[in-house]
């Protein structure tokens, strides 16, 4: 049997699951790298900027602090308080200066003229105006310090914008991944769930129709994997049984025929016996023959029944529709039957809801209630009763055989109806090759009917079976 795997189920699930985990790690490396970066900013913006925007206030106000001190001193015509406060004030500035300094060393060279030597004029001016106006190296350095504050705030709104949108990227990356984490997931799962189910479907529908005793049939193969060779495996299994089914109907055919020849030899010879041509035969010899024609009869049927089912199963099964009169039907069925039923005492009755015609095969249909009617009589104990019922609906007729038989257990209700198949109760009690019930559901199915049994074991059992009023154009 050649080989068709090429990606097996458990390969299959396993890219399904390396997508997802690839797609998951590859999201959280992202999202951890952007998490320590935006750490760096947030860590840059609080020892950075916050602290240098916090000394560089610091420091303006001490300068805002000594050009108030200054034009206080000008405008008193000395003020040795004022003096002091100046001295506090640059004093303080220095020490923050020297602070911020050591933190920020890349801002020695912009803020060089903050720490060369300077010197501060406190003579009162000329006019008011001159006492108000700023010290010029005072002016000087609040210069230089709000365009450090401004270049400052500048760079911390820059950081921030590339925190916003650092963190706009990771929250779409994270979204982005989530969705495609959860479009693998379902969809990945649906699809290996489908091609699963899909493979698997197949093989159990041509077991469903093999356990039903159709014949085998070879099934789609749908995929590449087990399951595929499942199919494979089954679809040989299933050309195995029909050679072996067309080997057996040939067989069958040609031991019926090779049979039926000597076999009317026989019967006639009994015959010829019997009636006495070869001279006078006595009662003794006389009821040996009756059982060896007994017998030839018996096993002329069962050579009729084999080769019925060797034609059907190489559908040669041809229908001659035609109007049929239910209860005719019945009744002829009955009446045929009446000399087997009076040989066990057993009563034949017929209940028909009203009269009713049908288009079927008449010689068919008559060999099913035949085949349903013989078999509630063979398994039917003496002194009962064998009842046919007939229905009918707008578009069906129902006819059912019930007995009061030993009945049929629940979990042989299906089997009875396959080939050569009895059950063990009554297997080696009662004669028979389990043919007819098979015979029988090939011809209602035929007819586009169906055909069923309801039994529980100890109360006998009620055969029944449909036919279309007017069948369809596939079984006419």
């Amino acid at each position: 049997m050649p080989k068709v795997r090429q990606l097996t189920i458990a390969t299959k699930l396993m890219i399904w699951a390396s997508a997802l985990i690839i797609v998951f790690f590859a999201t959280s490396t992202y999202l951890f790298k952007q998490v320590r970066q935006d750490a760096e900013i947030s860590n840059r913006l609080v020892n950075v900027h916050h602290d240098l925007d916090s000394a560089i206030q610091r420091m303006l106000e001490r300068l805002y602090s000594v050009q108030d001190n200054i034009r206080r001193y000008r405008l008193l015509g000395g003020d040795e308080q004022a003096v002091d406060f100046i001295v506090e004030d640059l004093t303080r500035f220095g020490e923050i200066l020297n602070e911020t300094l050591k933190k920020h060393p890349d801002h020695t060279e912009e803020w060089k003229t903050l720490t060369a030597e300077y010197e501060i004029t406190l003579d009162p001016g000329e006019t008011t105006d001159d006492n108000l106006t700023p010290n010029a190296t005072v002016r000087e350095w609040t210069d230089i310090l709000e365009q450090s504050l401004f270049d400052n705030v500048a760079d911390t709104e820059m950081v921030l914008t590339e925190l916003h949108m650092a963190g706009k990227r990771a929250s779409d990356i994270g979204l982005y991944g989530l969705i495609f984490c959860l479009l693998i997931g379902i969809l990945g799962s649906l699809g290996l769930a489908w091609s699963l189910n899909r493979s698997l479907s197949e093989v159990q529908k041509g077991i469903r129709e093999l356990g039903t005793g159709a014949p085998p049939r070879d099934v789609r193969i749908l995929s590449k994997d087990e399951l595929g060779e499942l199919a494979l495996a089954f679809n040989a299994m299933a050309a195995r049984l029909r050679r072996e089914e067309r080997m057996r109907a040939d067989f069958i055919a040609m031991l019926s025929h090779e049979i039926r020849t000597p076999l009317t030899s026989v019967r006639e010879s009994v015959d010829l016996i019997e009636s006495g041509a070869f001279g006078e035969v006595n009662e003794k010899q006389r009821k040996f023959l009756r059982i060896a024609e007994k017998e030839s009869a018996r096993l002329s049927n069962l050579l009729t029944r084999l080769l019925t089912v060797s034609r059907m199963e190489s559908q040669e099964l041809v229908l001659s529709m035609q109007p049929l009169d239910g209860q005719h039907l019945v009744a002829s069925t009955l009446e045929r039957l009446t000399p087997a039923a009076q040989a066990k005492d057993i009563t034949l009755t017929s209940e028909l809801s009203t009269p009713f015609t049908l288009e079927a095969d008449q010689e068919h249909i008559r060999q099913v209630l035949i085949n349903l009617v013989g078999n509630a009589i063979k398994f039917s104990p003496e002194n009962t009763t064998v009842t046919v019922t007939g229905a009918t609906t707008p578009d069906n007729a129902t006819f059912c055989v019930r007995d009061n038989g030993p009945g049929i257990a629940e979990d042989e209700q299906k089997r009875v109806f396959h080939k050569y198949y009895r059950e063990p109760e009554v297997r080696d009690s009662v004669d028979g090759a389990g043919l007819g019930l098979a015979i029988s559901k090939r011809i209602v199915l035929a007819h586009g009917g169906r055909i069923w049994v309801d039994s529980v074991p100890g109360n006998g059992a009620t055969f029944c079976f449909t036919l279309p009023i007017k069948p369809s154009k596939d079984t006419a």
